[in-house]
């Protein structure tokens, strides 16, 4: 599987819990430890600004969420950055995904 497949399925899981959210692949690039293999990924979400004051909940959401993806564990996922950017409200959201 290709790790661009991989990332798409992270988007549609997203997507699921997200729904008014328009998202994008940043970037995507291999990661590597001793024992486990897999992908850090970079995501682009454009909320409705009404969304702004929903930050918190949208990060709470993130970390407590168990995604389930075929053949992936999603190791870490966090709101790095924020913004009001266009009249929408913008987050930057990192991930690590392992190979399962």
């Amino acid at each position: 599987m290709t790790r661009q497949i991989k990332s798409r399925s992270l988007v549609r899981a997203l997507q699921a819990l997200l729904p008014q959210a328009r998202i994008a692949i940043l970037h995507e690039r291999p990661w590597h430890s001793l024992t486990f293999s897999g992908a850090q990924i970079c995501l682009s979400v454009a909320l409705p600004v009404t969304a702004a004051e929903q930050r918190s909940a949208v990060a709470q959401l993130l970390e407590d969420h168990e995604f389930s993806l075929p053949s992936q564990l999603v190791a870490d996922i966090a709101i790095t950055e924020t913004a009001i950017f266009d009249g929408q409200y913008r987050l930057i959201i990192d991930a690590l995904l392992l190979e399962d």
